[in-house]
């Protein structure tokens, strides 16, 4: 079994336990009431990142975002989180989670509580995670839905839904389980390495597969760069530029064209412009102020005056 089966199903024992005390307390009248505070300490708060992370990782340049609003601004928006038995799990808020560590934060955290069953909440977490504030690439959203078909505890329109893919995506992820067997949760990672498992390798790719290969090893570099280097290229372009320029040598014209395609060259332009004008306007007002004002002498006043 795979290990997300495993934790969903102990999961949703649990919580069905649970669930079940309650109802009797109901029913035979006992009054209780269940703690819920608005705050926690993040410490006391569990993840479970193999069903509650819908990304297949953390973006470092988003949690430095978020680092320093925490450091400018203060506490983020409430965490989402389920009270199953004496846990409370986190089902979103990952990024916020991890920012509030980097920031030192010796507070408690805002957040909010999920009321349905886990199986419910892996849903939850996923189409939290599908919306604008940080939007998952086509990579990431089939990873998740593959993810969701491992479970194997729902439906297709549940799946597509949840990680915003086609039905017809779905289905051609459940054929290869079925072809895969037990070998597809080897591949529980990645559905373009289970795909092409299914495949028998990595040849005779289309377009569309060749993008996907490209857009998950690009990842896998950018992740290696980002736990080497965290934000120091980011915030550093002109280094950033000058260690590309020695690494790529005489490929760096290569990269530059390659370059191109993700970035609004004309914008760039029209950004230098404004900047070139806005530094010769600020040389020309202080030329301006600094040069002396020559007033005409008698000479020049009668020559004025001949005219």
């Amino acid at each position: 079994m795979e290990p997300a089966q495993r934790l969903i199903e102990e999961l949703e024992k649990e919580w069905t336990e649970q669930q079940t005390i309650l109802r009797r307390w109901r029913e035979d009248g006992v009054k209780f009431d269940l703690e819920r505070p608005e705050k926690l300490d993040i410490r006391a708060i569990s993840l479970v990142p193999e069903l509650f992370q819908p990304r297949d990782g953390i973006s470092e340049k988003h949690v430095a975002d978020l680092t320093k609003a925490i450091k400018n601004v203060g506490e983020l928006d409430p965490l989402t989180v389920i009270v199953v038995g004496r846990r409370t799990i986190l089902i979103d808020g990952h990024h916020r989670v991890e920012a509030y560590g980097r920031a030192k934060w010796g507070r408690e955290v805002a957040v909010r509580y999920f009321d349905g069953s886990p199986s419910a909440a892996v849903l939850a977490a996923s189409e939290a995670n599908s919306a604008v504030k940080l939007p998952m690439e086509s990579r990431e959203r089939q990873n998740r839905a593959w993810k969701l078909v491992l479970i194997g505890r729902y439906s297709k329109p549940e799946i597509a839904r949840a990680a915003g893919v086609s039905e017809r995506q779905v289905a051609n992820m459940r054929s290869v389980v079925k072809q895969l067997g037990d070998e597809a949760f080897a591949h529980s990672k990645s559905w373009f390495r289970a795909r092409n498992a299914a495949k028998g390798g990595y040849q005779n790719m289309d377009e569309a597969e060749a993008s996907v290969w490209q857009d998950e090893l690009a990842q896998r570099y950018a992740d290696g760069m980002a736990k080497m280097f965290s934000t120091k290229m980011a915030d550093n372009p002109q280094v950033a530029a000058m260690a590309l320029e020695k690494y790529f040598g005489r490929r760096l014209p290569e990269v530059w064209r390659e370059l191109r395609d993700f970035v609004d060259v004309r914008e760039i332009e029209l950004e230098d412009a404004a900047e070139e004008a806005a530094v010769e306007a600020e040389e020309f007002r202080i030329g301006a102020v600094a040069k002396p004002i020559k007033t005409p002498g008698p000479d020049e006043a009668s020559r004025r005056d001949e005219f």
